[in-house]
């Protein structure tokens, strides 16, 4: 038989979706945001301040250099230099608290989202699944073979298709899909005498 390749690398199905994922830029958090607009309020009313004490120490005193100072003092007191220090340490409160539940998290992100989360459905392999794949059916050149109905030995295009699959695969493997080829095999006994297949 022959094989003709049409893609590899970036331009197979699994490249686009690596390079679409690569594409992806993290959002930022509500309350990266919230931090933000609050950071940008306080600068706004920091200057706002400044500026109207400046023009006060000017009308009653006269001098412009001791009001400019004074503004300038007020200003830098009045700015939230300290916000970025605050987040941090309650973000790592919280990625503390998280791992006491047996919990790592990598992203700052998810500390904050686990944290505003009211209800978590996860799913663990084993639980709601087995871990187990199945052969449904083989197509070939246009012509489907349903494994489900009840069948004899595969006809030689399909045969020849799974054998190319389990000559691809590893003999002792743990990967869900190679058992199911392999289980699917063993239903022909001339396919279990041409690959090599673990007992």
């Amino acid at each position: 038989g022959r094989l003709r390749i049409i893609a590899v690398g970036a331009q197979t199905e699994l490249g686009r979706i690596g390079k679409s994922l690569e594409a992806l830029h993290q959002e930022k958090t509500p309350l990266e945001l919230e931090t933000q607009r609050l950071v940008k309020y306080m600068a706004i009313f920091g200057s706002g301040c400044a500026v109207l004490v400046a023009l006060i120490y000017i009308v009653q005193r006269g001098s412009v250099l001791l009001a400019l100072q004074s503004g300038i003092a007020l200003a830098m007191a009045l700015l939230p230099e300290e916000f970025p220090v605050i987040l941090t340490v309650f973000l790592a409160l919280g990625s503390w608290r998280i791992s006491r539940r047996n919990i790592l998290t990598k992203r700052k992100q998810a500390i904050e989202t686990l944290g505003a989360a009211t209800v978590l459905c996860t799913d663990k392999t084993g639980t709601l699944t087995t871990n187990k794949m199945k052969l449904q059916g083989l197509m070939v050149n246009g012509s489907y073979m349903d494994l489900a109905k009840p069948h004899g030995s595969f006809p030689p295009a399909h045969r020849e298709l799974l054998e190319c699959g389990l000559r691809a695969s590893a003999i002792r493997t743990f990967d869900p899909m190679e058992i199911a080829m392999q289980e699917t095999a063993r239903e022909d006994p001339s396919l279990m005498n041409s690959v090599p297949l673990p007992p």
